[in-house]
């Protein structure tokens, strides 16, 4: 192996590598991509696209540790090479000593690339498989497997191409369970997960690293717990980045008013009282807000793949369009409207009652002169109640269900893009699972009447933005991590709990 326990001892930290080996065409790259973040190598869906075995840095730590992923060339014809080894006396030492088919057998001679880097820097070989394929129908499987054998390295098989099976139906449970059980009792198979590179999540990589840990070498034990903590650290900072750039979305938008754009000529009284115009300035002013929304909500995309280092569109269908359910109108007090009704309600009677009490004489004089006199006081009354709300015009913001709606949608939001893999590309919104969706839905409801709360204190002034954005990101994060509980039962979901308590080392 490439390092040993030295390395610590001389406070250089610890090497440990691993070597991504598999039949060719099978995802390696696209694992490798998803592993590390980053776009490394060439993805085709063609044979012996790896041409030579490359290094990557996965992790580190600021003792020097370092984690390296190796992506090798695929394995072709794999029973050809495993009769050809399996010939000699010390199939090893003569594997060594040939300068096998470089030029006159180009796919044959990859395949020894990715054996001879196997041999020359693995502490761990990492084996995907696809998940799709029957084990017992993989001719290559045995053969391939025998060829990592001799080479004494600990082999753990990933299940690859799983897809993004609804939680609960067992689907993924099944594959697993039948690859485990084919695999039972093969030299060298230290053991068996699923790992997709098109979908996978972070809290599913904790039981990647967790496997990976059992199969380290003893000497490099300590170094590969302090990398397993950076890991931890990475991953629950970009959680918690991700949960505060939902809060603040849901901020902004508690505080969206749009305002209904006044007539451009002021109507006569009958028509202002029938509202001529109103529907078509509402429904301008309904589409601006939209509009308003629409971009927190792609800019809170926009953060999230860049937290997870991905590219890819903003615009995503989760969420409905605005309906006038979804809207709250705080309009001032017409003055013109005010004062018919204080004249009709107030002064009018006033009148009236002045006619009754000369018996008529009058002959309505009284009441006109009352209604002018009650109408005044109400126009007055109607401005001087506006000027105290500081209502000038009408305007329109979301209701608390619709505020409840848009955290539903960033959560699922969310989910999609820690789900994404880097082998896909750029990010795009697929369609989730149904019960994803119902999901979010029942503990966005169960946490209705604190948001709602919430949302109240921020609007009256109770609560200023900081103050909303830390009570919202905190119960976003709760909310979360219970749908990732509920998607991935077998994780250890308090120990994120625990890691996002602890404070980070300076």
């Amino acid at each position: 192996m490439a390092d040993t326990a030295q390395d610590t001892a001389a406070g250089m930290g610890t090497r440990i590598e691993l070597c991504l080996v598999s039949h060719t065409n099978v995802g390696k790259t696209t694992l490798a991509r998803t592993l590390l973040g980053q776009d490394v190598g060439e993805v085709r869906d063609a044979a012996h696209v790896t041409q030579e075995a490359q290094s990557h840095a996965l992790l580190a730590t600021p003792e020097g540790d370092a984690l390296v992923l190796w992506d090798t060339p695929g394995l072709g014809d794999s029973a050809r090479l495993y009769r050809r080894l399996s010939r000699a006396a010390n199939p090893i030492g003569w594997f060594l000593s040939q300068v096998w088919d470089r030029w006159t057998d180009r796919p044959f001679f990859l395949s020894q690339q990715a054996m001879r880097a196997t041999r020359d820097h693995a502490d761990v070989v990492l084996y995907p498989v696809n998940a799709t394929e029957a084990p017992a129908e993989a001719g290559y499987l045995e053969p391939e497997l025998k060829l990592l054998a001799w080479m004494e390295r600990p082999v753990l098989v990933l299940l690859n191409q799983t897809g993004l099976a609804p939680a609960g139906s067992g689907a993924a449970d099944d594959e697993l369970r039948r690859w485990q059980q084919h695999l039972r009792g093969v030299e060298a198979v230290g053991g068996v997960l699923a790992l997709d590179a098109f979908a996978r999540c972070w809290v599913h990589e904790q039981a990647f690293f967790d496997t990976l840990g059992t199969l380290v070498p003893a000497p490099k034990q300590a170094g590969y717990e302090r990398l397993q903590r950076a890991w931890q650290r990475r991953n629950v900072q970009c959680f918690e980045a991700s949960m505060h750039a939902i809060a603040a979305q849901l901020v902004a938008a508690a505080g969206l008013e749009q305002g209904i754009e006044a007539a451009q000529a002021q109507p006569g009284l009958l028509a202002r009282l029938a509202g001529t115009g109103a529907d078509t300035r509402r429904e301008r002013g309904q589409q601006a807000l939209q509009r308003r929304v629409e971009q927190g909500r792609a800019n809170t995309t926009r953060e999230l793949l860049r937290l997870h280092g991905l590219l890819g569109r903003a615009e995503h269908p989760f969420l409905k369009r605005l309906d006038q359910g979804d809207l709250i109108s705080r309009a001032p007090l017409d003055p013109v409207r005010a004062g018919l009704g204080g004249a009709i309600a107030s002064g009018a009677a006033t009148g009236l009652a002045a006619d009754a009490a000369t018996g008529g004489l009058t002959l309505g004089t009284g009441a006109l002169l009352g209604a002018l006199a009650g109408a005044v006081a109400f126009v007055a009354g109607a401005e001087g109640f506006n000027r105290a709300r500081g209502v000038k015009e009408e305007t329109l913001r979301l209701s608390d269900a619709a505020l409840r709606g848009l955290l539903q949608d960033a959560l699922l939001k969310y989910l999609a893009v820690a789900h994404f893999g880097r082998g896909r590309g750029q990010f795009e919104h697929d369609e989730l699972p149904a019960a994803w969706v119902e999901q979010a839905r029942l503990r966005v409801d169960g946490a209705g009447t604190e948001l709602d709360a919430l949302f109240a204190a921020l609007r009256i002034g109770d609560l200023d933005a900081d103050g909303a954005r830390a009570q919202l990101q905190a119960l976003a994060a709760t909310l979360a991590l219970e749908l990732l509980a509920w998607l991935y039962p077998e994780a250890d979901i308090d120990r994120v709990r625990a890691a996002m308590q602890t404070p980070v080392p300076a």
